[in-house]
């Protein structure tokens, strides 16, 4: 699933995102920050045309409350 894909959804499941954080130069990646009911994720800030890994995407969700089996395109893809 691409980042901007994933944004979305996760928008449209009343999440709110914010911005960018770096690490620090040299000292790890930008993130957003996912907030929800409550709960929070980091989210890689990349691309919006970039990839994010199945397990990251599954793992984002676990820690927002939401059922990843929902996300759009195929279901065998998640």
């Amino acid at each position: 699933m691409n980042s901007e894909t994933f944004r979305s959804w996760l928008a449209e499941q009343g999440c709110r995102i914010e911005g960018r954080e770096l690490a620090g130069r040299g000292r790890g990646q930008a993130v957003a920050h996912v907030y929800r009911e409550g709960r929070t994720a980091e989210l890689p800030s990349i691309g919006s045309d970039k990839p994010i890994a199945d397990e990251e995407v599954r793992d984002i969700c676990q820690a927002l409350g939401l059922d990843w089996t929902k996300l759009p395109g195929p279901a065998s893809r998640a």
